[in-house]
């Protein structure tokens, strides 16, 4: 998950004359532009009598303005994963695609021309803590709408989207809208399955620039098994990229990206060179080439492929869930025999690029996470997520246990409920109320299911209506539907069965180190590394003890 342009002193220079005035308005704007900050001015554009903002207040990072100009700048995502903005459970977090479009049109109003490309991979396989993907299929229109905002012109495909399937990813979006336009070259029978919706390649036009671009995609044939969509079949990657080039020849492209849904190089040491290292080696008419990270973190540096005739490519690698963007300056040389030359950096979207308070008006990025926070509630995505049955109903044959909530347990466990009700876990549904930016966040059943009891397990939380003694992290989310403990609490099978963390005698200090990493790696279901930043560097014995709760206490 979000204007005729206004130039605003916030000073009253009531007892300038107006050539002084006009003289300390031109030197400001100077000043700002060649610092960096003329964006903090540009906030906002006319068209028309419709606002639209169109920049953050964040300055371009001071690296960027070292550079010279670029005659054409490519901005390069990849495997966004679904991310489509940090959820605000933790700071700092990163990513998002409205800091994205806040550096983007940092760069555009900084002058720079530029368009953006990405490798693909947008939606994801699976929602968070093993739920079902209900919600891949809307968050990768948003996805793609938000791409459009930003000025995306083509994105490729691959394993993610075909998981929805693609389909259903290209009526959600490339049916009715051509830009950004997907591709892939060596998609079998794409006029057929998916008319008008994949192009093998694209030439894209870039305001400003008159260097002639052509991008195009393919699928590797590993990420090609992986697929198991029926209708999409892919044929030879060489088959097709002769085609393309042909074509781009033809069309006198003279910048060729290739978009390639493979990982860097699957061969052994010394063998010869496979996926897209073999690809930039086969085809150096390419000069850009995007492939799959099998890294959370890109390198700040992309792999130089040098060629016959002192050529060279570059392989350029994004890391995963948008942390990063990669900005490739693009220099026209003068050279026929090498044409241009580059610059490359990648851009962290950190907290630098949230959006400041005079920027939010019209923010179109900011807008659409609204949109779907309020399309969650409307389309009451919390009903499609059915309810599965928990381990502990599952280890139960014979009994039916079911969700009771905190308050039942109280009455045996005074001490440990009131650790509870003294932490964070006990008003977690409560800071999904008060969510803003986007709000209505407890209709989002992806921040639901960490923020409540049960939430997909028989007998859980469905809705604060139907279940309000389930909101809140309680004891459950932990020990699970409980009544056939309240029932029967002096039953040493069901104590085993809910609590398979506690303390057990003769202990070692082995065995409480297996027990407490066990019960780290639970407690990460729902504290992972993109959703708690604080739980790295011993997170979990940091934090641990803040919500410890022997029973009895003098454990």
């Amino acid at each position: 998950m979000k204007n005729k342009f206004v130039l605003s002193l916030k000073h009253r220079l009531v007892s300038y004359k107006a050539s002084i005035f006009s003289a300390l308005l031109v030197t400001s704007f100077l000043a700002a532009y060649h610092l960096g900050l003329f964006t903090n001015a540009l906030a906002q554009e006319t068209k028309g009598k419709e606002l639209v903002a169109i920049a953050s207040t964040t300055p371009i990072p001071k690296s960027l303005l070292k550079w010279e100009k670029p005659d054409l700048t490519l901005i390069l995502t990849a495997q966004q994963h679904g991310y489509l903005l940090p959820c605000g459970c933790s700071r700092p977090q990163v990513g998002g695609l409205e800091r994205r479009y806040n550096f983007i049109q940092a760069l555009k109003t900084n002058g720079w021309n530029l368009t953006a490309l990405d490798l693909g991979d947008l939606s994801q396989k699976q929602g968070p803590v093993s739920l079902p993907n209900e919600q891949g299929l809307i968050k990768y229109r948003y996805a793609m709408n938000a791409q459009k905002k930003i000025g995306y012109s083509v994105v490729g495909f691959g394993e993610y989207e075909t998981a929805l399937p693609l389909f259903n990813a290209l009526a959600e979006y490339a049916l009715n809208e051509p830009s950004p336009r997907v591709v892939s070259a060596n998609l079998l029978d794409r006029e057929k399955e998916f008319p008008d919706q994949v192009s093998a390649w694209q030439k894209v036009d870039i305001k400003g620039s008159d260097i002639k671009l052509g991008v195009t995609g393919v699928v590797s044939p590993n990420i090609a098994e992986k697929i198991k969509d029926p209708r999409v079949k892919f044929g030879p990657s060489k088959v097709a990229l002769d085609s393309v080039l042909k074509e781009m020849n033809q069309d006198n492209i003279q910048l060729k990206v290739l978009l390639y849904q493979g990982v860097l190089n699957r061969s052994p040491k010394g063998e010869p060179a496979t996926e897209a290292l073999k690809a930039a080696q086969s085809y150096p008419e390419f000069q850009i080439l995007m492939c799959l990270s099998e890294e959370d973190e890109p390198s700040s540096n992309p792999i130089t492929i040098s060629h016959e005739n002192k050529k060279q490519s570059l392989i350029i690698r994004m890391g995963t869930k948008g942390k990063y963007v990669g900005v490739l300056g693009v220099y026209k040389t003068g050279d026929p025999s090498q044409p241009f030359k580059f610059r490359y950096t990648i851009e962290q979207m950190s907290e630098d690029y949230i959006t400041t308070e005079s920027a939010k008006k019209n923010h179109p990025v900011m807008e659409l996470m609204e949109s779907y926070a309020k399309e969650l509630k409307n389309e009451n995505y919390l009903s499609r997520f059915g309810q599965a049955r928990h381990p502990v109903q599952v280890s139960a044959p014979g009994s039916n246990p079911v969700y009771v909530g905190s308050e039942k347990c109280k009455k045996c466990h005074e001490s440990a409920y009131d650790v509870w009700k003294k932490s964070t876990h006990s008003h977690a549904y409560q800071t999904l109320v008060d969510a803003k930016e986007p709000s209505l966040r407890h209709y989002d059943p992806e921040c639901i299911v960490c923020h409540t009891v049960g939430f997909g397990y028989q007998s859980g939380f469905t809705t604060f209506e139907k279940t309000p003694n389930l909101t809140n992290v309680g004891c459950e989310s932990c020990h699970g539907p409980s009544s056939e403990h309240v029932k029967k609490p002096n039953d040493e099978s069901w104590h085993k069965l809910i609590n398979p963390w506690k303390t057990v005698s003769g202990e070692t200090p082995a065995d409480k180190e297996s027990r407490l990493g066990k019960t780290d790696q639970f407690c990460q279901k729902c504290h992972d590394i993109d959703n708690d930043v604080t739980w790295t560097n011993k997170g979990f014995e940091r934090k641990w003890p803040k919500v410890a709760h022997p029973s009895p206490a003098s454990e």
